[in-house]
């Protein structure tokens, strides 16, 4: 395996651990409406509340390797989607500032702290349902706008990725509550794994009817197996919901990000960009990656910097473990 290749999967690896730690951070912040009790809001926004900041570390170390490791790739990536990344920047800092200000006005902040957090992970997803699909890119540059984002399939992405957050979200709700709040949170972790499952279809079928070279990757035998474990475990995850197993379901939806980042990395390989007004223009993960001496000097220091994140946030996690109640935590 080449340098390129195993950034390229590690990449994978990064950007996994970013959707599977804070994915239920955005998907509990999205559920917040559906919980009209202020104190069920506290109680859940405590069990986020030392941990939803550190999680996202994963995300930011995602970035840096992206914009070292192809440097080219970066200029492409922010000349198509400037406006989506600035405004998924923007969302981040209000978000940010959302969770502060609850202290005051908690309602009104609970709920734009809500439709960030869901706008987050929808714009996640229609950024990565464009890269699936391809965009309207040649050797002039990009041709489109903002809007020219939002087309159908990168749109079932973007609510794959939202409801898949928000079954994770009420999944870590369940793990971490008790009594009346713990049901209600185990009905929402049901309905949205059934979305999750529905969408996660719709997105296997877009892909065959709008990237037939994403497609033809996914029907190879990786591929066809890597999504028949990622649906198995999806179609057990509701199992153990409806059976009750607070640990067993969430542990299922938190190593499903992962599973289904790695899928998408691998139906992309290997081209970081295709275009859909030009069938011969295709980026390779290769042609964009810095030189192999970058590659394989920095590659080293970064598993070692994963490591140590990894092993700080289950510090982190083991130290604020157990349920949590209205008395305790941060609000």
């Amino acid at each position: 395996m080449d340098y390129a290749t195993a950034w390229f999967y590690f990449s994978a690896f990064l950007l996994g651990m970013y959707l599977a730690f804070d994915g239920f951070d955005l998907g509990l912040g999205s559920l917040l409406p559906f919980v009209k009790d202020q104190k069920d809001r506290d109680v859940l926004v405590n069990t986020m509340a030392p941990v939803w900041d550190g999680n996202e570390v994963w995300f930011i170390t995602w970035g840096a390797g992206l914009f070292a490791m192809w440097p080219a790739l970066y200029a492409v990536l922010f000349s198509t989607f400037y406006l989506a990344v600035w405004l998924l920047a923007f969302m981040f800092i209000f978000r940010a500032v959302s969770f502060e200000f609850r202290n005051k006005y908690r309602r009104t902040w609970d709920y734009l702290f809500a439709l960030v957090s869901a706008l987050i992970a929808l714009i996640l997803g229609v950024i990565v349902g464009n890269l699936i699909e391809g965009i309207p890119i040649d050797a002039s540059g990009f041709h489109g706008s903002l809007l020219a984002l939002f087309r159908p399939f990168p749109l079932i992405v973007g609510l794959f990725v939202l409801f898949a957050v928000m079954w994770h979200g009420a999944n870590w709700a369940v793990y971490k509550t008790t009594g009346k709040l713990q049901e209600r949170m185990r009905k929402l972790a049901f309905d949205f794994w059934i979305l999750t499952v529905v969408f996660l279809l719709l997105v296997v079928v877009g892909m065959k009817v709008w990237a037939p070279l994403r497609f033809e990757r996914l029907m190879s035998p990786v591929g066809l197996t890597l999504t028949l474990v990622i649906l198995v475990a999806g179609l057990l995850d509701g199992y153990l919901i409806k059976k009750g197993s607070e640990r067993g379901a969430f542990y299922i939806s938190w190593l499903a990000f992962p599973l289904v980042v790695y899928l998408v990395y691998y139906s992309m390989y290997p081209y970081w960009v295709i275009s859909t007004t030009d069938p011969n223009f295709k980026l390779s993960i290769h042609a964009l990656a810095a030189s192999p001496l970058t590659l394989q000097a920095v590659l080293g220091v970064s598993v070692v910097l994963a490591i140590i994140i990894m092993a700080y946030t289950l510090y982190v996690y083991r130290m604020f473990g157990g349920k949590v109640t209205e008395a305790e935590g941060y609000y």
